[in-house]
């Protein structure tokens, strides 16, 4: 795949995600949030990987990936968020489109407008 290929666009994402990615996002970011939301869960909303619990906790290193050390996640939702990072909220929130998508958003504004807090995703994508 040629870098900044998009696969899909916003309007290929299903409906309560478009709407939330146009809420919180410009417009010009938008196929980029879907594309990262499609990469990281497939558009499941209720997409889980969880590693933390098989582990005994969040952080705990298992392994690497492409050479990047990896460590045990809850990741949860559209955009995969990592409820370790979160350890006050109740992680099936992230189940809910818009609160997802609004955290996602917190997090690319955080980075600096960039897509990095999904660097495998956004690698893939030619973001990063």
């Amino acid at each position: 795949m040629e870098p900044g290929t998009v696969v899909n666009t916003l309007a290929d994402a299903p409906l309560e995600l478009q709407v939330a990615i146009q809420e919180f996002w410009p417009e010009s970011e938008w196929d980029n949030a879907a594309n990262i939301a499609r990469l990281e869960s497939g558009f499941d909303a209720f997409a889980i990987a969880d590693t933390a619990t098989a582990v005994g906790g969040c952080g705990v290193p298992i392994g690497q990936r492409d050479g990047v050390p990896v460590s045990s996640e809850r990741s949860v939702g559209y955009f995969q968020i990592n409820s370790c990072n979160f350890p006050d909220w109740e992680w099936q929130r992230f189940y809910n489109a818009r609160h997802n998508a609004g955290t996602a958003h917190q997090l690319w504004d955080n980075a600096g407008k960039r897509w990095t807090p999904w660097f495998f995703s956004a690698r893939k994508l030619g973001l990063i």
